[in-house]
C-alpha cells in the first residue's frame, strides 16, 4: 500500500514539469534580427530562425513607401509576446513609410515559411523571402 503514495507522487511531478517547461521567454537574451524593407526587396531574403530562442523581429521600411511583412504561416507556428499582439494583424506587420516596427516572437515549429509584401504588386516585383525555422 505504501507504493501508491509514491506512484501517485512520482506521476504528479511527471506532469509538473512540462508545465514549469513553458514559462514566459526571457526576452532580455532575446537575439534581434533585423529585416530592411526597400523599393520591392527585403533584406536579408533569407531568415535562419531557432525553434524556441525568443526572437526581436525589427522591421524596417529604409524608403519613404508603406510595406508589410506578410507571414501568416510563420507567426501561427509561434508565440509572439502578449504586447505586441496588436503589431501582428492576420500574421502581417504594417510599417510605415520611414517606420520601425519590433516584434517580440518565439517560432516553436520546425520548417520553411514564404514571407512577403503583399501591397499591391509588391511581391510580384520580388518584395518576398523565406524564413527558415530549425
Amino acid at each position: 500500500m505504501r507504493l501508491r503514495p509514491f506512484a501517485l507522487a512520482a506521476t504528479l511531478a511527471a506532469f509538473a514539469i512540462p508545465a514549469a517547461a513553458q514559462t514566459a521567454p526571457d526576452w532580455s537574451k532575446a537575439e534581434t534580427v533585423t529585416l530592411s524593407m526597400s523599393n520591392y526587396a527585403f533584406a536579408p531574403s533569407t531568415l535562419t530562425l531557432k525553434t524556441n530562442q525568443p526572437y526581436k523581429l525589427v522591421f524596417t521600411s529604409t524608403v519613404m513607401k508603406d510595406h508589410d511583412f506578410n507571414a501568416p504561416e510563420l507567426f501561427a507556428a509561434g508565440a509572439i509576446a502578449p504586447e505586441d499582439a496588436g503589431k501582428v494583424s492576420k500574421g502581417t506587420v504594417e510599417v510605415d513609410d520611414g517606420g520601425t516596427v519590433t516584434v517580440r516572437f518565439v517560432p516553436t515549429k520546425p520548417g520553411t515559411y514564404n514571407f512577403d509584401c503583399d501591397h499591391f504588386m509588391h511581391a510580384m516585383m520580388g518584395m518576398k523571402g523565406t524564413a527558415v525555422v530549425q
